[in-house]
């Protein structure tokens, strides 16, 4: 028997007690010491406002269909929660033949106290890369892909919107790409600090500031050259719009909840030509650049960059709770995130 973090009704997250299934040929039975939550994508779930709720995405039409009656889950998805984890092998199937018991390994995976993988879904945790930088290399795949959209040169100036752990490492690598001014907007102090350890050269709340105009007294009047909104909140979409030159480009990587929307399309967004690019490597989507540029180039781009120290999770992985703490700090995060970044659980 194993105990895992679990989604089982609205508004509730329990430690549930599950069996164990006999491991198959190719599978690793991994003891994770560490895990991950991914805010955004379990939070939208969590919240029952997800597309998901009444429609499914057709794959081979790319459309969200309404779903049939049997299809639609009652209420909330009941799930377990979890997105990165980091332990070691303590069981082989016969046929695997890349790791042996006692080796640590990363894996995307539920916060379980068992982890069983196919041996291909799971990594090697290199001596020279710590397991809190293996459990961001989420977040950084969807930031550097993000970036890459962008197309952010030398000189160029950006503004970051979000700054959860995605964010948090556009910033860090806006800087590392040699922009002229990386801008950083946020509500909760404890993110807007933090980018400024990474790089950022001013920062801004926009529950206080006008950000529009603030960014135009800080480039002489004008707008920055682009903006990526990493929050998945439509009003910062909306300020985005407002942040930016005529005819700039914005990146969206952010999972907006709801059918709502602040977005006032007949003000910058129309008078100023914006270009809107949706940024997201997966589901199926070809990265901009393929096939110059696949999932693995940046993965292994990724990890090279965390082992030369070009890229720094110290600080993005807070709180960290105990396996029996987690249920009561993921409800208290998702009602008010102010002293969280991304939520990383501790396994005795």
């Amino acid at each position: 028997m194993y105990h895992g973090l679990y989604i089982d009704r609205p508004q509730s997250v329990i430690i549930r007690e599950e069996q164990e299934h006999p491991l198959q040929a190719n599978q690793v039975r991994i003891r994770p010491r560490l895990a991950a939550i991914k805010h955004g994508t379990e939070f939208h779930l969590f919240s029952g406002e997800s597309p998901f709720q009444d429609r499914r995405f057709d794959s081979d039409l790319r459309l969200f269909v309404k779903a049939e009656q049997d299809e639609r889950p009652e209420g909330f998805v009941q799930r377990y929660v979890g997105n990165m984890v980091v332990g070691s092998v303590v069981e082989v199937g016969e046929a695997v033949s890349k790791f042996q018991v006692g080796e640590e390994v990363y894996c995307y995976g539920p916060a379980c106290e068992l982890v069983t993988k196919e041996e291909d879904e799971v990594e090697p945790l290199l001596p020279s890369l710590s397991a809190l930088d293996a459990l961001c290399l989420d977040p950084a795949l969807y930031a550097f892909a993000a970036v890459r959209d962008s197309r952010a040169r030398l000189g160029d100036d950006v503004v970051v919107f979000g700054l959860g752990a995605i964010g948090l490492f556009i910033v860090q690598m806006l800087r590392l790409s040699g922009c002229a001014h990386v801008i950083a907007v946020d509500p909760i102090i404890k993110r807007r600090e933090l980018a400024l350890r990474f790089g950022a050269d001013a920062v801004y709340d926009p529950a206080v500031d006008d950000v529009g105009l603030a960014i135009r007294a800080l480039l002489d009047g004008r707008g920055a050259d682009i903006a990526i909104e990493a929050s998945g909140s439509y009003r910062a979409l909306h300020g985005a719009m407002r942040a930016v030159r005529n005819c700039a480009r914005i990146v969206t990587l952010g999972y907006y909840k709801g059918r709502d929307s602040v977005l006032e399309l007949g003000a910058e967004w129309h008078h100023n030509r914006l270009e809107l690019i949706s940024s997201m490597p997966v589901w199926n989507n070809p990265l901009r650049e393929y096939p110059l540029w696949d999932i693995r180039r940046l993965s292994s781009s990724l990890i090279a960059m965390f082992i030369k120290g070009q890229l720094s999770s110290k600080g993005i992985v807070d709180p960290i709770v105990s396996f029996a703490e987690a249920p009561a700090a993921f409800l208290a995060i998702y009602h008010n995130p102010v002293h969280a970044i991304k939520l990383g659980i501790s396994f005795p």
